[in-house]
C-alpha cells in the first residue's frame, strides 16, 4: 500500500471522525457529496492531486481521476479503523467512466477495491465494485461486505486499475458501518434520495395506444409504429407474492426508461392450486390476481405496456387454456396489455406446436396421463390457445414463442404460422442467450415478415449451464443490442432480479450488472450500438 501513496493521491480528511448517524449506523465519509466548500470554493476534504482534479457541472462538484500513464494504478486511497461491534460495511458511490481502455487483463478497469485487515495488518477479506466499461452517464453502484471476526481496518481505493487510458468521475461517496440487526439505510445502500436519472414521464395509455400487428411491425391505433423495449420481472412466476415486484417495476419504468414490462405469471398462483407450503393460498387466487391488476394499472398509468407471460413450458395444454379463458377475459381489449401465451415450448415437432397431440416422453408442465405404463402428455396446440383468447372477445396482441425453448422460429416460415382472423395479430417470440447460434436462420428471417419480440435476452460473466465455452459478454452484449436496434426488434432483458440469471441488476439497490445490466440501461436510455456481427 505504501507505493500507492506516491501516485498523486488526493489529500485531506476524506474519512472524518467516526460519526454515529443513527442507532447502529456509523458513517465514515465526511462530505462525500463534495458540496461543503472551503474558503477557496473547493469541497472540504477533497483537494487537488497530480492525477485528479476537482470538477463542477451545473452546480454539482465531483472528483475526476485521469489515467495519465498506461499501466499505473491511479487511485484515491483511504483507510479507517473499524469500531468494535460492527458486522457489515456498505460502500457506495456514483461513478461516470469515459474513454476506458482496459489493461492487459479485462479486470484492469475502473473499480473500487476494498480490503479488510485484522489488527496485525493481515488482509482477511477483499471485495470490489467494478466499472468495466464506459457508462451511459452517471451510474450508482454499491456493495455490502460482511466483516469477518477480528476486522480492525478498512482500506478503500477508487482506482483506474492498471488501465491503458480512461477518465473516472466520482461523486456521492458513502462508507457506512452497521451493527448486527440494523437495516441498511436506502441511501447508504446505493439508492439515491432522488433519482440520478431524469424521471421518465409518459402520459397514461389510452384507447389510441391500443396495439395491433401491421406487416412486421407493431403499431398503435393511429398507425404509428411502437417499439417495445424493457425488462422482464420474473418472480411472480415462482412465488405467489413475488419479490420486490412493485419497486422493480417502478424503477424500470421511471428510472431506466422501460416502455414494456414482461411480467411472469403461473397458473398455480392465478388459481391458488400451488401445493408448496410457502405458496399455498385459500382465496382461490384472488389476492394474486389483484396484485397483477395493480402492476398493470401502474404501468399503463405511466405509459408502459405489460406483457402477461404465462411462464410455463413445453406445449399448450387444457390447463393453459383454462388460464387464458380467465386472464384474457380480465384484460380483454385493454390497450396496454399483451398476452404471451406460453413461455418456452420445447421437445415437440412444429405440427405438435401448432396443432397439439399426444406427446410422448413427458417433460414440461403439461398434465401427465398413463397408458401401458408410459407417461403421455396431451397438448391442444398453440393455435387452440389463440382461439381460446379470442373466444373471450379479447383482441389484444398475442405473443407466441417458437421451439427450442422459444428460440427457433424457422417453422413460422414453413407453413406453421398461427392464424388470427379476429384479433389484432400475432407477434413471435424468441429467447436469445450466448449459446444460441445462427441468428439469421433461427429468428431474423422470421423478423422480415412478422413482428418479433425477444422476450428473454441476456448474458453474464460466468459460463451458463448450456454454454460449452464462455462467450465474452463484453462482446456479446453490444452485438445483440446492435442486432436488436438495427432490425428494430421488440425486447425485454432477462432479468430484472439479482438472482434469476442472467441478471440485469446485481442487488435490490438496482445496481446494473457490469456485463449486461449496464448495456441494458444504456440502450433503454437511448445509447446506440453498432455491429454487423451475427452469431
Amino acid at each position: 500500500m505504501k507505493n500507492l501513496m506516491t501516485l498523486g493521491l488526493l489529500t485531506g480528511c476524506l474519512f472524518g471522525s467516526v460519526a454515529q448517524a443513527a442507532e447502529g449506523v456509523i458513517e465514515l465519509v465526511d462530505n462525500g457529496a463534495m458540496e461543503r466548500l472551503d474558503e477557496k470554493g473547493r469541497p472540504l476534504g477533497w483537494t487537488d492531486g497530480t492525477a485528479q482534479a476537482l470538477k463542477e457541472a451545473n452546480g454539482n462538484h465531483f472528483v475526476r481521476i485521469v489515467q495519465r500513464k498506461p499501466g499505473q494504478m491511479t487511485s484515491l486511497y483511504r483507510k479507517a479503523a473499524i469500531p468494535a461491534g460492527c458486522d457489515r460495511v456498505a460502500v457506495s458511490l456514483r461513478g461516470r467512466v469515459t474513454g476506458l481502455i482496459p489493461g492487459e487483463h479485462h479486470w484492469y478497469d475502473a473499480r473500487v477495491l476494498c480490503n479488510v485487515k485484522d489488527a496485525s495488518g493481515k488482509v482477511v477479506k477483499s471485495d470490489f465494485i467494478e466499472y468495466a466499461k464506459d457508462t451511459a452517464g452517471w451510474e450508482r453502484q454499491a456493495k455490502t461486505i460482511d466483516l469477518p471476526e477480528g476486522a480492525a481496518t478498512l482500506e478503500w481505493m477508487i482506482t483506474l486499475f492498471n488501465c491503458q487510458a480512461g477518465v473516472f468521475d466520482v461523486d456521492d461517496v458513502r462508507v457506512t458501518l452497521l451493527k448486527p440487526g440494523v437495516a441498511l439505510p436506502r441511501e447508504a445502500a446505493g439508492a439515491p434520495k432522488k433519482s440520478l436519472l431524469p424521471k421518465v414521464v409518459r402520459p397514461a395509455l389510452m384507447a389510441k395506444d391500443e396495439l395491433c400487428v401491421k406487416g412486421n411491425r407493431i403499431v398503435n391505433a393511429a398507425g404509428e409504429e411502437v417499439w417495445l423495449q424493457g425488462v422482464a420481472v420474473p418472480s411472480l412466476g415462482w412465488k405467489a407474492e413475488g419479490e420486490h415486484v412493485t419497486e422493480s417495476v417502478a424503477v424500470a419504468v421511471e428510472e431506466w426508461g422501460a416502455n414494456v414490462i414482461r411480467l411472469a405469471l403461473h397458473s398455480k398462483f392465478w388459481f391458488a392450486t400451488a401445493t408448496e407450503p410457502w405458496n399455498k393460498r385459500t382465496d382461490g387466487g384472488a389476492e394474486y390476481r389483484s396484485f397483477v391488476d395493480s402492476i398493470v394499472d401502474y404501468c399503463n398509468a405511466h405509459g408502459c405496456y405489460v406483457v402477461l407471460d404465462l411462464h410455463e413450458y413445453r406445449a399448450a395444454t387444457a390447463n393453459h387454456a383454462k388460464f387464458w379463458t380467465d386472464c384474457a377475459a380480465r384484460y380483454a381489449n385493454r390497450p396496454g396489455v399483451l398476452f404471451d401465451i406460453l413461455n418456452e415450448p420445447y421437445d415437440i415437432s412444429w405440427r405438435e406446436w401448432r396443432d397439439g397431440g399426444v406427446l410422448k416422453d413427458g417433460g414440461g408442465d403439461a398434465p401427465a396421463e398413463t397408458e401401458d405404463g408410459r407417461n403421455l402428455r396431451e397438448s391442444i396446440g398453440m393455435q387452440k390457445l389463440v382461439e381460446t383468447v379470442r373466444a373471450t372477445g379479447a383482441k389484444n396482441v398475442i405473443i407466441a414463442g417458437g421451439l427450442d425453448w422459444s428460440y427457433d422460429c424457422t417453422g413460422i416460415g414453413e407453413g406453421y404460422a398461427l392464424e388470427d382472423p379476429s384479433g389484432h395479430g400475432i407477434v413471435y417470440s424468441v429467447h436469445v442467450y450466448p449459446w444460441k447460434r445462427d441468428w439469421q436462420r433461427k429468428f431474423l428471417a422470421c423478423a422480415e415478415k412478422h413482428p418479433l419480440f425477444l422476450g428473454e435476452v441476456g448474458c453474464m460473466l460466468k459460463k451458463m449451464p448450456y454454454e460449452t465455452k464462455l462467450v465474452d459478454p463484453y462482446k456479446w452484449a453490444p452485438d445483440i443490442l446492435a442486432c436488436i436496434q438495427k432490425n428494430k426488434l421488440n425486447w425485454t432483458a432477462w432479468s430484472f432480479h439479482p438472482k434469476a440469471e442472467p441478471c440485469v441488476i446485481a442487488d435490490w439497490n438496482y445496481t446494473p450488472t457490469p456485463a449486461w445490466g449496464s448495456y441494458v440501461r444504456a440502450a433503454l436510455s437511448g445509447a446506440r450500438f453498432v455491429s454487423d456481427r451475427l452469431r
